[in-house]
């Protein structure tokens, strides 16, 4: 009976990380330089040859209600510009915009000598400098997001970076061919934190890391760890590799936050290396992927997760907040880190809207959640489900009642079910 109590958990925390995976891995990637006038650096900072950008490029940081942005919209003039429109005429104010996906390409000509020598640069954004001082205009809160060991493209370059595979001492590979490098390796921690310290230097007021994990899927057992390796250690790594890029952003006066599975906020054992309680302890901002529609049937009693956003986005922030508050962190300071991925998808029945949308933003703000960010793989965000900026109290009125839950389909979310979208560019 214990056999088989522990195999289903097991399926079901494997079948969560994996969905959640699946949604991330469907991104892009953004940005490129052209050096801002600036001031000499001390410290870590003199490694690098980009001068550091004037403090006139950075925005006071908001209450963050933001979107994330693939590099190839951000580089389109035919696309980012209504993105600007979209966040000048509602109540968002803050750009999340890819800088390294999980393919790991650069998106701009970041001034990283190892990702010059392999050739993971790709510009998908011509002119990031440009890019900023638009956003700075618009008085934008600018959040360069960085995948970090998810990285196929170093691997394959870099095997020696690479996690392995024990059967084959070739580079081991997820079930959809992506390749991980290690984070117990000092050289790929380094090669991430050097990116982020570009993109401070250039001008964004806060660094995003996501993918800051192991594997969460693909024959796991196969992987040639270190002897030492477990959960235990695995959890040390990632919160001192956060302890580490913050000591070396502390020049910059920029933010770090990072992305956690929305399983996280759950369970303390998912097996990647991530650990609510002590990243929350360490980061300036956490953002679990809350997404409804990442959750197996029967999560916190639901027949289909998919078809309760409120209820559950409810229940995942509740148990966020409990694990986090003690005796130096208070549940004020815990809900002022605390900084949701919301879904604005549809991944299987019901189709997402205005009321879908919104209800998600109504729970994290009804735990005393301020700060929220949307997401969408083809960057379509849906405007009727945010406020105007110049009336935020007056619209949408019917959707801040208590009463405002829409109603809701019951049909069950099979786990074959695709994204309904019309791009593949998708947290």
């Amino acid at each position: 009976m214990r056999i088989a109590i522990a195999v289903v958990t097991s399926f079901i925390l494997i079948f969560g990380l994996g969905l959640s995976s699946y949604m991330q891995d469907k991104d892009v990637v953004l940005s490129k330089h052209d050096n801002p006038a600036g001031v000499v650096q001390q410290g870590s900072i003199n490694s690098l040859s980009v001068p550091y950008s004037p403090s006139s490029l950075k925005v006071d940081k908001p209450e963050v209600k933001g979107i994330h942005v693939t590099s190839w919209v951000a580089g389109d003039p035919r696309l980012f510009p209504d993105l600007i429109r979209l966040i000048d005429e509602t109540e968002l104010n803050t750009i999340v915009i890819d800088l390294k996906e999980a393919d790991g390409r650069i998106a701009y000509d970041a001034d990283i000598p190892l990702a010059k020598s392999i050739g993971s640069i790709e510009k998908r954004i011509r002119n990031l400098d440009r890019l900023i001082e638009e956003c700075k205009k618009h008085n934008i809160y600018k959040i360069a997001r960085i995948v970090l060991f998810k990285d196929t493209y170093l691997a394959e370059r870099r095997p020696d970076l690479a996690l392995t595979s024990k059967s084959t001492g070739e580079i081991w590979r997820d079930y959809k061919g992506a390749a991980f490098t290690s984070p117990y390796i000092e050289e790929v921690q380094d090669y991430n934190i050097r990116l982020a310290e570009d993109a401070a230097r250039r001008g964004f007021d806060e660094i995003q890391f996501d993918y800051i994990r192991f594997p969460s899927d693909g024959l796991l057992s196969d992987i040639l760890y270190p002897a030492d390796h477990n959960e235990e250690k695995a959890i040390s790594t990632i919160t001192g590799f956060v302890e580490r890029a913050k000591d070396r952003l502390s020049p910059y006066h920029v933010k770090l936050s990072i992305d956690v599975f929305g399983l996280t906020t759950l369970s303390d054992g998912v097996g990647i290396g991530q650990n609510f309680k002590q990243l929350i302890d360490r980061a300036d901002y956490i953002s679990p992927m809350v997404y409804p529609s990442h959750y197996w049937k029967g999560s916190y009693g639901f027949k289909s997760p998919n078809s309760a956003p409120y209820e559950i986005v409810n229940a995942a922030l509740r148990d966020a907040i409990k694990k986090s508050v003690d005796e130096k962190q208070s549940a004020e300071v815990v809900k002022s880190k605390i900084r949701p991925w919301l879904q604005d998808f549809t991944l299987g029945p019901p189709h997402y809207g205005p009321e879908e949308v919104r209800i998600q933003i109504k729970a994290a703000q009804e735990h005393g959640i301020k700060e929220w960010l949307l997401w969408n793989p083809g960057v379509h965000y849906t405007r009727e489900a945010l406020l105007p900026y110049w009336k935020p109290a007056a619209v949408h009125a019917s959707l801040e009642t208590e009463d405002a839950n829409p109603v809701i389909s019951q049909v069950e979310q099979e786990s074959s079910d695709t994204p309904q979208q019309a791009t593949e560019t998708l947290q």
